[in-house]
């Protein structure tokens, strides 16, 4: 039995024209006091948890106002001059205490699985992405977290200020479907989830992939982001209306649509293991948008257009032991380590510095 599904072995597998069929769970019923609306709600989110892995949530408790306010600041930073960005710049290193600042266009590659350190030099010729990031943690002062690396506030005024109030709006909102998801495994202590995270070790990614010729998109030569899967427990992508996010569905990658007033949510690989492989960790990536991917024919000099996407990244404590939850034990994908061939048990900071170790 291997410790990963067969799902993180397709990173390089063909996409479809046609969209996932993601179905779009209501917040609101997933609170509602009426218990039949909620279980209907809870079985259709537990239906697409185990399927896809992904879901689009609507009718959340984050502003739409405040969303395109987060996106019109990710703008305004990505859109500094570099010797201003690099007054915070990420380091050429993949350690979990240097995992903060701006990454330039080629510092960060993602690759699914790879851990060693030669095939990782080829794939980073082979398969190049097109992205910049801003990466962060808690704005606020925690011992237990590693601190941002903050622009003075004379060169992005109002900036520093907003990433407070953006992080609480989406920890609560994390938090709240954390418990939800406790309540659909019909966990003893629903609340097992929420406890994980008490240290707030959580994380952002500000994401701008810069427009670029259409070619290589097309022809598979290469992604704005490549396929892998999230390392956390659940995440939360705001996208803008760009598109050219996909989802791997078990046979090919499917275009995952934007939706104005939704958040795209998925599953990570530390809740995949938790949950012993009933919920899905699944493989997605960037590429060309669904309407350019349609197209018959298509200018070979053209470019796609200037995309940005927002993902908080819920994290378990660092020393949190990544395992089964009770009532998930029974036989599923994983082993019981996270990676096969390891024999130790792994905690969530292990999890996370391996998976991070090649990347920078």
């Amino acid at each position: 039995m291997g410790s990963l599904g067969d799902h993180h072995r397709k990173a390089f597998d063909k996409s479809s024209d046609v969209p996932a069929d993601m179905p779009i769970i209501n917040y609101a019923k997933l609170l509602d006091s009426s218990r039949g609306k909620r279980k209907d709600e809870f079985e259709k989110l537990d239906k697409s948890l185990r399927t896809y892995g992904f879901f689009y949530l609507s009718d959340h408790s984050i502003s739409q106002d405040l969303v395109d306010e987060a996106f019109r600041w990710s703008k305004r930073f990505f859109d500094l001059p570099v010797e201003i960005k690099e007054k915070v710049a990420h380091p050429a290193s993949g350690a979990i205490e240097d995992h903060r600042g701006w990454a330039q266009d080629g510092l960060g590659h993602v690759s699914q699985l790879v851990f060693d350190a030669d095939q990782v030099k080829q794939l980073r010729v082979t398969s190049p992405e097109c992205k910049e990031t801003l990466e962060m943690g808690n704005p606020h002062p925690n011992s237990f977290s590693p601190p941002n690396r903050t622009l003075p506030d004379d060169d992005l005024p109002g900036f520093n200020s907003f990433v407070e109030q953006w992080w609480d709006e989406c920890t609560r909102l994390e938090r709240s479907l954390l418990h939800i998801l406790g309540q659909v495994l019909q966990l003893e202590d629903d609340t097992l989830l929420c406890q994980l995270q008490s240290k707030d070790v959580c994380h952002i990614s500000w994401a701008f992939y810069p427009s670029m010729p259409i070619a290589p998109l097309t022809n598979n030569m290469q992604r704005r982001l490549n396929a892998h899967t999230d390392f956390g427990s659940l995440t939360l992508l705001f996208q803008d209306m760009v598109g050219g996010l996909e989802v791997h569905d078990g046979n090919d990658f499917k275009p995952v649509v934007p939706k104005r007033g939704t958040v795209v949510c998925n599953v990570g690989d530390m809740l995949e293991r938790q949950t012993n492989g009933r919920w899905k960790s699944a493989l997605h990536q960037v590429a060309a948008p669904k309407e350019v991917m349609i197209q018959k024919s298509f200018e070979p000099n053209k470019s796609v257009v200037d995309r940005y996407s927002i993902i908080y990244f819920g994290l378990a404590d660092p020393e949190a032991m990544i395992e089964s939850f009770p009532g998930c034990e029974e036989s599923g994908k994983w082993k019981p380590t996270m990676v096969g061939d390891w024999d130790e048990r792994m905690t969530s900071a292990q999890w996370l510095q391996k998976r991070l170790a090649l990347e920078y």
